[in-house]
């Protein structure tokens, strides 16, 4: 493989990769959204029973938000420690 062929394949990569990253980034973004919107449904809600509801959502939501900061922090997309504060700052 000459040198051309190698750099092509290279810049093929770094291509897929980023849209992989960029996917990971950005369903972590929209769940945190999520979370944060189910709590304001659950703060205005009255009834009980769709209280119940709301909480069984948003115990998905988070469970789902767990595992792609997971998931991403063992692919390297994002780092440790970042994904810990953003963990923590949603189950504040």
């Amino acid at each position: 493989m000459n040198k051309k062929q190698k750099n092509r394949k290279l810049v093929s990569q770094n291509q897929r990769n980023r849209i992989i990253n960029r996917r990971y980034l950005s369903t972590i973004r929209t769940l945190a959204k999520l979370i944060k919107a189910q709590d304001l449904l659950q703060k205005n809600e009255k009834e009980e029973n769709e209280k119940n509801t709301i909480i069984a959502k948003k115990q998905k939501l988070v469970n789902a938000f767990y595992s792609i900061v997971d998931k991403a922090v063992k692919k390297n997309v994002i780092h440790k420690n970042t994904a810990a504060r953003k963990k923590s700052k949603l189950s504040k």
